[in-house]
């Protein structure tokens, strides 16, 4: 409560020719709870926060106003300062600078002409950190008591931290206590916050639903999510006119089948304006990709004053797999694990948002939270609910809560610590290992800092540390050497050619299921002790800098030669239902054009065959889905000679019913299909190459590289995504491709 007006009158007669002492009224308006909180603007480099203080009292007079810190004998009690001259209606309203401290406070007003008239606030109130955390069950499982079966951390400070929760109910408050933790997860939250800044306030309001999108909030439609509902949270936890200084968001789940549009269609949320800088008024619909579009009645700048509010831009967190994979992004078999694939979409498009001329409001992409338990064991041998932080042991519910919370200290300044990532490569120039690191320290892992038993032999991937791929596949001799990580080989020398890149798909290095999550293989992912407090390090950020992990091997690109009887390569697979367009790519040359034709590329039985013929022409045959001749043994006049290398891309889209062929950079040809097909290759033939899946018109001659990708672009160029698959000398390796077939290759 707040002590009223304090009125002043001296009752002594007045001497003979005196004025009587005037008289004066003021009072303070009380705040709507005790203990509120007051951002202090860490976001932007401040440390103080804009309280305001109203009340009324004499029309005329002028107001000094302070803050009286009630915890440390005063020492942080602001000066007196005037504030306000109270208007003709008998209303004053103003604000108070108070420095961010770990005391707690009272308002106090008083007249400026009359400091014995005073009021002071009975509730008290702090100055620290206002935080939002946006999304769905992932964040809102740190509140979950059903998923709470470990036992809550330690909180050193009953008071530091407030937790708002009630997006799809009621809004409470619950302060953060050993003897109410409210979860093992949330009391995780506030023991790191608390450990972190010691000292220092925290109000972190859950905007989170489970299972929604942030298509269904901002739609008035849609029933999935209640945009009034957040409003009503976020209006009740900032009653009494704070600001929210950081809203933070990892929402990936529903919305990451964006993939790469996630950026196009989520920006204008944040900003009000489109990707190109275009300003966006609301309700308005929202369009991205080819076609597709949604309704935005609303948007973050209706709760948010972007003078006072940071979001923080923290990445996607991990995606485990639900079955065997090859590699990050397909299934053992070789189909495409969309799920996967456009997360890792997602998470570019995420960052390319970031740096966008307009995301003025974001703050510098911090860490991604990528080491902790996703799902639990079933009790027959199997995983369930792969894809939320488990509740039954620290490492799940309460190591996201703790990479939440350092995700948002580190993004607002708040840490002494550097986000680790790899910023630094070496290519050995023999091609031996290459050897990636950070700057923020040495890399490790969960496993090595616990001195866990190594996970042993079980699958191959099952490395000292894991998570990274070569050419596209799973790296499978990867260590910790001296705070760096090396990789080696798969098999043979690194080439110019190779590429190496870590945390593909869903950032977790996981092939095998369920085994990788029965191991424990995200101990394996590489981390960095920095000190941050209840980890045994923060994770290195997934899909470092093209240009950090660039290839600096001289191009003298190792080949393979072919013979009469072989090798010639065929996926162990047939091409998966739905495929509408195929690229092949390689480099050749023959020492003699071959006596009748020789093939290059295939989709076995003339789905899709490119032939050398004894003219240096290529000759094409490519069939629909259902067997039907789209071209049916037409040639492109290429001209191509022998003892001379050629690199040669064709291209065949059934959608866009075309062929494009380049050779040595240059379109030749650009080919409309002669018939009308079904828009898809035969899902009952697999993709080959340098012969036919009978070792029929075998390829003779020398080899550098060959490659396929399962899509193609609109100029006929390769993609620049990761292909399909690739086949590289030397013959050493060629030899060991799971594809190859026939003789070796010299």
């Amino acid at each position: 409560m707040i002590s009223l007006s304090s009125l002043s009158i001296d009752q002594t007669p007045p001497r003979d020719g005196a004025t009587p002492p005037p008289a004066g009224a003021l009072s303070l308006n009380p705040f709507s709870r005790d203990r509120t909180i007051f951002d202090s603007g860490a976001g932007f480099g401040r440390a103080s926060a804009a309280v305001p203080v109203a009340g009324t009292g004499t029309p005329g007079a002028v107001v000094e106003a302070r803050a009286l810190s009630l915890d440390d004998g005063g020492a942080a009690t602001t000066a007196w300062t005037e504030v306000a001259t109270i208007d003709g209606a008998g209303a004053w309203r103003s604000s108070l600078a108070v420095p961010r401290s770990s005391s707690w406070f009272r308002p106090e007003a008083r007249l400026k002409d009359l400091p014995g008239i005073a009021a002071q606030g009975a509730a008290r109130f702090g100055v620290g950190h206002v935080v939002a955390i946006w999304g769905q069950s992932e964040p809102d499982r740190i509140l979950s008591t059903f998923h709470d079966n470990t036992p809550p951390p330690p909180v050193a400070d009953p008071e530091a931290v407030q937790i708002f929760q009630g997006a799809a109910g009621s809004p409470t408050r619950q302060f953060i206590s050993n003897a109410q933790p409210l979860t093992a997860a949330a009391a995780a939250l506030a023991a790191t916050l608390i450990a972190a800044r010691p000292g220092e306030k925290f109000a972190v309001i859950f905007q989170t639903v489970p299972g929604t999108d942030p298509r269904d909030l901002v739609d008035d439609t849609n029933p999935a999510r209640s945009w009034a509902a957040d409003r009503t949270l976020h209006a009740f936890a900032t009653a009494d006119g704070q600001h929210v200084g950081l809203a933070a968001m990892s929402w990936f789940a529903a919305p990451g089948n964006l993939g790469a549009n996630y950026s196009e269609a989520l920006f204008p949320l944040f900003s009000g304006q489109k990707t190109d800088g275009t300003a966006v008024s609301f309700p308005a619909t929202i369009t991205y990709g080819s076609g597709q579009s949604y309704r935005a009645d609303h948007w973050f700048g209706e709760l948010y004053d972007y003078a006072h509010t940071r979001w923080v831009g923290y990445g996607p967190h991990r995606f485990d797999i639900d079955a065997d994979m090859r590699d990050a992004t397909h299934y053992a078999g070789g189909g495409d694990q969309f799920n996967l694939a456009n997360k890792e979409a997602a998470r570019r498009s995420w960052r390319a948002m970031l740096a966008l001329p307009g995301a003025t409001m974001f703050l510098p992409g911090g860490i991604e939270p990528v080491t902790y338990v996703n799902g639990y064991a079933d009790g027959a041998g199997g995983w369930t609910d792969p894809s939320h932080p488990a509740g039954n042991t620290p490492d799940g519910c309460q190591a996201w809560a703790r990479l939440t919370a350092h995700a948002i200290l580190q993004a607002a300044g708040l840490s002494g610590w550097t986000a680790p990532v790899f910023d630094h490569c070496l290519w050995e120039p023999t091609g031996a290992w290459v050897e990636l690191w950070s700057s923020a320290g040495p890399v490790t892992t969960t496993r090595l800092k616990r001195g866990d038993p190594a996970l042993g032999t079980g699958q191959p991937h099952w490395t000292e540390v894991m998570g990274f791929q070569i050419n596209g596949l799973p790296a499978v001799k990867a260590s910790i050497v001296a705070g760096r990580v090396r990789i080696l080989p798969n098999a043979g020398s690194f080439s110019y050619a190779d590429t190496v890149q870590y945390g593909n798909g869903g950032a977790t290095g996981m092939i095998a299921f369920p085994e990788d999550q029965i191991a424990g293989t995200w101990k394996n992912l590489p981390i960095v002790y920095v000190g941050a407090a209840g980890l045994d390090g923060v994770p290195v950020r997934p899909l470092a800098d093209a240009a950090v992990v660039a290839n600096t091997l001289p191009v003298v690109a190792p080949r393979f030669t072919t013979s009469a009887t072989g090798p010639y390569f065929l996926d162990p697979v047939n091409l998966p239902a739905g495929t509408g367009a195929l690229t092949f790519a390689g480099r050749f040359r023959v020492a003699a054009l071959p006596a009748t034709t020789a093939i290059l590329f295939t989709q076995v039985s003339t789905g899709f065959d490119v032939e050398l013929m004894n003219t240096g022409a290529l000759r094409f045959t490519i069939e629909d889905g259902a067997g039907t001749k789209m071209l049916n043994a037409h040639v492109v006049a290429t001209a191509l000679a022998a003892n001379v290398w050629y690199d040669v891309v064709c291209a065949a889209d059934q959608v866009a019913a075309v062929l494009r062929v380049t050779v040595n950079g240059v379109l030749v040809a650009t080919v409309p299909f002669t018939a009308s097909g079904n828009g898809v290759f035969q899902s009952t033939r697999a993709l080959g190459f340098l012969a036919r899946n009978t070792a029929t018109l075998q390829f003779v001659g020398d080899v550098e590289y060959l490659r396929a990708w399962r899509s193609a672009t609109e100029t006929g160029a390769a993609p620049a995504t990761t292909p399909y698959k690739q086949i590289l000398g030397p013959a050493s390796v060629a030899n060991a491709d799971g594809w190859k077939l026939g003789a070796n290759a010299t």
